[in-house]
């Protein structure tokens, strides 16, 4: 029987960047006290989440429960997952879904909200794994049940870059979702039950050995790291001054560690937090030019990695710019991964693509998006 064995980091971080420098070939207007950058990050604190698949249902395939922490007390959001494409979403406490409405619709294709008085959950892992439970009735006033309880003595955690599927076919980002504190449900000797419409349905067991463990396809994160990298957007590029001797700049939500190269200021890596103590950051080689001193007809190849906390090289891929007069394009592909599935990997379909337009110093636009192509 095939053994996956989960990767937590996939490519030699420095090895892979190496040590690329930028010529001072590449820049045709003088240097100045700024620099320009194209890149955001948003993030959705999660407190933890896990998801069961199950079958012999002719309404639903898998239930999502996400916990969320607001002053002490803990909100449940489930996700119903439909054989007919919809996704049914349920709440208690409208403030968790408010903040996340526009996130989940850019990331999911087809989406009910559905507010209830009471839903009953418990989701903790102790030294003998998890113990979970769910219970709530959906829009067609049916229970929706299940229960699991993992009885494996001081069983080890991981963590694991998520693959997002085909749902998003029109990506308003990339997500970013890092499951630290990972486990899959292990099947030897956990006691497990899913029941819809009162008629239990069969949990679904994968085909495979995780860890070298036989598992069900049922699994959970106690911390779940969830960021958007490079949001959509169209308008202006605005300078971000450097009137200090300090390179390491926050600006909005990110932190910029800069290279000084001959007074050209260029980024060599962007960071941003979560708000609850955890860090993703990329690291670019060589370090993004400064885009507007940039000459015409100059091309520049490079390659970026992701770090998460202290660990550095979660996926990789490459960066491409290209200036024409004055018109800069600007690509970011993703090509280094894991994924627990043989086949194309997800994040090689991800392509972002901007396009900046110098109109004058004062007057620079941007139109960036992601696209999924074919890899």
């Amino acid at each position: 029987m095939y053994n996956v064995k989960v990767k937590e980091v996939v490519v030699d971080h420095h090895k892979y960047l190496g040590k690329r420098k930028n010529s001072l070939k590449i820049y045709g207007y003088p240097p100045e006290n700024m620099f320009f950058s194209p890149f955001n990050m948003t993030f959705d604190p999660i407190d933890r989440l896990m998801l069961v698949d199950f079958e012999e249902d002719s309404i639903y395939y898998g239930i999502e429960l996400q916990i969320f922490r607001i002053v002490d007390e803990e909100y449940p959001l489930v996700f119903l997952y439909r054989k007919d494409d919809l996704v049914d979403i349920y709440y208690t406490n409208e403030a968790i879904i408010d903040n996340r409405k526009k996130l989940i619709e850019d990331l999911l294709t087809n989406v009910s909200f559905n507010q209830l008085e009471k839903i009953d959950f418990k989701f903790q892992v102790d030294n003998m794994g998890l113990d979970a439970y769910l219970r709530l009735r959906d829009k067609l006033e049916k229970e929706i049940e299940f229960r699991i309880k993992e009885n494996t003595p001081e069983r080890d955690l991981t963590a694991m870059l998520a693959p997002v599927g085909a749902d998003s076919k029109k990506p308003k980002y990339f997500p970013v979702i890092y499951l630290d504190k990972f486990g899959m449900v292990i099947k030897k000797s956990t006691e497990i039950f899913v029941k819809t419409h009162g008629t239990l349905r069969k949990p679904v067991e994968l085909p495979v050995r995780m860890n070298g463990m036989h598992i069900y396809l049922a699994r959970y994160s106690l911390e779940p790291i969830i960021s958007n990298w490079n949001n959509s957007y169209s308008g202006n590029l605005n300078p971000i001054l450097i009137n200090t001797s300090e390179l390491k700049i926050k600006n909005e939500n990110l932190i910029y560690e800069i290279l000084d190269n001959e007074g050209y200021y260029e980024i060599e890596k962007i960071s941003g937090e979560d708000g609850v103590g955890h860090t993703i950051s990329f690291e670019f080689s060589p370090a993004i030019p400064n885009l507007i001193a940039l000459k015409s007809n100059v091309n520049i190849k490079g390659k970026f990695s992701c770090c998460i906390d202290d660990r550095k090289g979660i996926f990789a891929g490459e960066f491409h710019i290209n200036r024409v007069g004055d018109i800069i394009e600007f690509s970011i592909q993703p090509t280094k991964g894991w994924q627990p599935f043989p086949g194309k990997l997800w994040l090689k379909t991800y392509k972002w693509t901007s396009k900046i337009q110098i109109y004058d110093f004062d007057n620079i636009k941007i139109s960036s998006y992601w696209r999924r192509i074919k890899g």
